[in-house]
């Protein structure tokens, strides 16, 4: 089974990669210790995230890991250094498994190295190649990856679709090895495609030399296989249907087993790696199902050998008292013999006489021993060894075998009782199953593109009374949400504060509630200045689109994404607070805004004031507790979400939870 991408796998990625060049980094996450996920902005296509995972893989995925509560320190410096930058370049260097991504962020450029081989290693680097960060600190003997050293690549492998039939020949007649492993060690086609090569040139592969006709008939095969990518559909090759292998073209190698075509390297990759992930990760789930399954089992066994132990014990002790009765008279007689004796021999000399009289007395004949440091004797009565304190009377001696009895069949009862529990926590674990568990490496989870709204470019909510209400996020949008989507008929609502957010609520010519008015007020309140300043209310203000203008007094100027108000304002007061909520349709989505419009709309939600916790934070403990209100199959569709479409809607700024309701 396939467990990492080839050079050549590499070289037909790293094409269709070129399609995403342009795209600005939104945010970098590393989900495990080997693997990153770089959010994108794509151009035309939203948000893409791109999986580096070292040693292994590099891929768009629609099956982002969630990422971890807090950014590890690798993922925090990349931020530092990548967030807005633009994605310039993708390149494999020669035919190695290294793959350079350039970005660019005014005049500064970095680079971010992908190394797919051996155990891998992500670096990321300036512009001169200097070590800014890296994945996994390493020394070897010829470099160096450590923060501050200079990048220095490998030792670089002859790339064979370079190379002419006669240095192809060269090669493998100077090689020790056969043709198939000279073509795959030596010029790194790795064995499956220096298989296929050598069946596509109808070439022995166990040859030691070449003519120079069968170089040629190689040479061909090798530019046959390079001209279809692209070309031929990449497939999985599953057998005995489980996947074993992804490539980019079809093979002839593959051609007896079952095989599955897609439209795209990428997809096959990602559905590839992606079902081999969620695989291990089931199976370490369902290996902890059987390790806790297998140690209740046990502790089964062991409560109820316990009891039987504790039953049996209890069993022979009530025997004890009963004997102890039942030769009433003799226990009685021996007992009050040892104790006059006690008073006049030593226990040396009593042992003696009870020697004696073995043969004659009967009383002698029960007693077994004497343990006069305990002032025990131990007689045989019905076949047992019963001990008796010689000071206590026979009722007394008899009602301690009877006291250790109950106590052993109360603790037989409690015994009995955890017996109870553990079955019952069996029988649950079972019905559970694997479900019971879950994996410490959480499987990815498919990441349906959802087509957005025209208005999703902007803030925007639905109020309570069911008009859309419009914000600008920028200066930039603010120009367009005005000059665009502001009609004749609609409201302009502003913040009485520098810099807030233009707002509009749409009326469509409808009559607009005092209701609506009010969640505009608190919609361009929290979304200013105010919720950095840990404002509680703020000055709004609402006015006609006639008296919104960009046209500024003689000697005045308007900044980009401001207007100038004439005429008269209707101020109100607008709280600072919001709310975030989840719908439940036929798909799972985030709304956010005034409080009691997302109330009204969400099946669950809560409620943000201005705070001490940043975005990342706040985002994954809102997603939490909306997971915890809902609960089972809806729960786990909002844990799959990711956190970017949960931090659109928080205001710039620190924010507290305050309020959770279903």
């Amino acid at each position: 089974m396939k467990t990492g991408m080839s050079s050549f796998d590499i070289l037909a990625e790293v094409g269709e990669l070129q399609e995403i060049i342009g795209a600005r980094v939104n945010k970098v996450f590393q989900p495990t210790t080997t693997e990153l996920r770089v959010a994108l902005n794509v151009r035309g296509r939203g948000r893409e995230h791109l999986v580096l995972e070292a040693g292994r893989r590099i891929h768009l995925t629609a099956y982002p890991r969630p990422a971890p509560p807090r950014p590890s320190m690798f993922a925090m410096a990349l931020r530092k250094h990548l967030g807005n930058s633009r994605l310039e370049a993708i390149e494999q260097v020669g035919f190695d498994r290294i793959v350079v991504l350039s970005f660019a962020r005014g005049e500064e450029s970095s680079r971010l190295i992908v190394e797919l081989f051996g155990k891998g290693n992500v670096v990321l680097t300036d512009g001169e190649y200097r070590i800014l960060a890296v994945m996994v600190p390493r020394r070897y003997s010829t470099r160096e990856l450590v923060v501050g050293a200079k990048y220095e690549l490998p030792p670089a492998r002859r790339n064979p679709f370079e190379l002419s039939a006669e240095e192809i020949a060269e090669v493998v007649n100077a090689s020790k090895r056969d043709l198939v492993r000279a073509l795959a060690l030596d010029l790194g086609l790795g064995g499956l495609y220096a298989e296929e090569v050598c069946l596509r040139a109808g070439v022995e592969k166990s040859r030691e030399q070449l003519d120079q006709e069968e170089a040629s008939r190689i040479k061909l095969a090798l530019e046959e296989l390079r001209t279809s990518l692209g070309k031929e559909k990449p497939e999985i090759v599953f057998r005995e249907g489980v996947a074993v292998d992804v490539t980019p073209v079809p093979l002839r190698v593959y051609e007896s087993l079952e095989r599955r075509s897609f439209e795209s390297f990428n997809q096959a990759l990602d559905e590839y790696f992606t079902r081999h992930e969620v695989e291990r990760v089931e199976k370490l789930r369902e290996e902890r199902f059987k390790a806790e399954l297998g140690r209740l089992l046990h502790r089964l066994k062991s409560q109820t050998a316990t009891i039987r132990e504790y039953l049996k014990k209890e069993r022979e002790l009530r025997r004890m008292g009963d004997a102890i009765y039942q030769h009433f008279a003799q226990v009685e007689g021996i007992l009050g013999t040892l104790r006059s004796a006690r008073e006049r021999y030593s226990w040396e000399e009593i042992e003696e006489r009870i020697e004696r009289g073995r043969g004659r007395v009967r009383e002698a004949q029960l007693i077994r021993r004497l343990s006069p440091e305990r002032a025990k004797v131990v007689l045989a009565l019905d076949g047992m060894e019963v001990a008796l304190d010689i000071r206590k009377s026979v009722a007394e001696n008899a009602e301690h075998y009877y006291e250790r009895s109950k106590k052993l069949r109360s603790k037989a009862l409690n015994a009995r009782e955890a017996v109870l529990r553990t079955v019952e926590e069996i029988r649950a674990l079972k019905a559970k199953g694997v479900a019971a568990f879950e994996a410490e490496v959480e499987a990815p989870r498919r990441r349906v593109r959802r087509k957005r709204e025209w208005y999703e470019k902007f803030r925007w909510f639905i109020s309570s009374d069911g008009f859309l209400v419009l914000g600008g996020r920028d200066a930039t949008s603010n120009e367009v949400l005005v000059k665009k989507h502001m009609g004749r008929e609609d409201i302009f609502v502003h913040a009485d504060i520098y810099g807030a957010p233009a707002v509009v609520i749409r009326t469509e010519g409808r009559e607009v509630p005092e209701s609506t008015i009010q969640e505009a007020f608190d919609f361009a309140a929290s979304y200013s200045r105010a919720w950095k300043h840990g404002f509680a209310n703020l000055e709004v203000y609402w006015v006609k689109p006639e008296q919104v203008s960009k046209r500024a007094e003689s000697g005045e100027y308007v900044s980009r994404g401001a207007f100038v108000i004439r005429g008269r304002r209707n101020y109100g007061i607008g709280r600072v607070r919001i709310a975030i909520g989840v719908v439940l349709n036929d798909e799972v989505r985030i709304i956010g805004g005034p409080p009691s419009a997302i109330e009204r709309q969400s099946s669950a939600h809560v409620v943000l004031v201005p705070g001490r916790r940043k975005s990342g934070e706040i985002a994954e403990s809102v997603k939490r507790k909306l997971a915890e209100k809902l609960g089972g199959e809806a729960g786990k569709a909002v844990e799959g979400i990711p956190i970017e479409e949960i931090q659109a809607f928080l205001p710039p700024g620190t924010s507290d939870i305050v309020e959770e309701r279903r």
